[in-house]
């Protein structure tokens, strides 16, 4: 079986701090690998907090826009970094303009040294095509375009499709519990008392785990198709309808049509963050109401906290 994906909102502000929310910063801890979507302000203490050793871990920083809320906390975490003795490196992607702005924080902050840790990828989608940024082992990490007031990205982690054995035929078909069921997990064909057993006849597929998450962005109707089957969607959800005129204005999400493009895509789940600060007051009641909009379109609904944790 895969290992679990447990996902921590460390930050799940935006905009500007209230009710001691932190800006944005959402972290995925997968076998011995970190995913940070985003890097907000005072979201390292998180980090620490959490004891995710984002130092220690092979890490991949995704940066959503260069928006100070989503990238506020990334000078003093390069700071740290800069200090650690580790040989690890830490890979940061992002829009256009990446580049820059990290060269910008290690001139101006004098850490100079950190150059030599740091991987930087920009990326660039086209159209509605998902790139391939991240390819390891057990897992791809794709950047798709999303429309916000400059170059913006969302990104998919998908989890590889993984074979399971199914004991009882591999008893109809004699195989022995030896290193000839490895070989049959991993797609290969195996001979057994003189007959070839293919993989499909003993093992079946099982779908990889897919989370999605979009930074600031304008609702996307191709988010339905990229999003599709989602076992977490992690949408910015800054506005209610009564405000979709601010939304249009500042390139930014309705919560209702939100749940209107999860629905669609049939998420398993669906975290709404980056609630705008004008609501401090009305959490509850927005919670409230969600929870019966989400029940229209059959999805689960959550608006974490900071410090909230689950696992998929």
């Amino acid at each position: 079986m895969p290992p679990p994906i447990k996902i921590f909102f460390l930050g799940t502000g935006g905009t500007a701090p209230f009710n001691l929310r932190k800006m944005p910063c959402i972290a995925l801890k997968y076998e011995g690998y970190l995913i940070i979507f985003d890097l907000g302000e005072f979201c390292q203490f998180s980090l620490i907090e959490k004891r995710l050793h984002p130092f220690r871990s092979k890490t991949y920083i995704l940066i959503s826009h260069l928006h100070a809320d989503h990238v506020g906390g990334l000078p003093t975490f390069l700071h740290t970094f800069n200090l650690t003795q580790t040989a690890k490196p830490i890979h940061i992607v992002g829009p256009s303009g990446t580049k820059i702005f990290l060269e910008t924080i290690i001139n101006t902050f004098g850490i100079d040294p950190v150059k030599n840790k740091l991987r930087i990828l920009e990326v660039t989608p086209e159209n509605h095509c998902c790139v391939a940024a991240v390819r390891e082992r057990s897992f791809t990490i794709y950047a798709f375009k999303t429309e916000h007031s400059i170059p913006s990205l969302g990104y998919v982690f998908q989890e590889r499709d993984f074979r399971k054995f199914d004991d009882e035929k591999a008893k109809q078909y004699g195989i022995p519990r030896t290193r000839i069921r490895k070989l049959l997990l991993r797609g290969k064909s195996v001979e057994v008392l003189g007959k070839i057993i293919h993989p499909d006849n003993v093992t079946t597929i099982i779908p990889g785990r897919r989370i999605v998450y979009t930074g600031d962005t304008r609702p996307l109707q191709y988010l339905a198709e990229i999003a599709k089957n989602a076992d977490l969607l992690i949408h910015e959800a800054t506005f209610l309808k009564e405000h979709k005129s601010s939304a249009d204005a500042k390139d930014h999400s309705t919560i209702e049509e939100v749940i209107e493009i999860a629905g669609k895509a049939n998420v398993k789940t669906l975290a709404l963050v980056h609630i705008s600060p004008r609501y401090a007051k009305k959490l509850d009641a927005i919670a409230e109401y969600t929870r019966e909009l989400s029940v229209q379109f059959g999805i689960k609904l959550i608006i974490p906290n900071d410090g909230d944790e689950i696992t998929i």
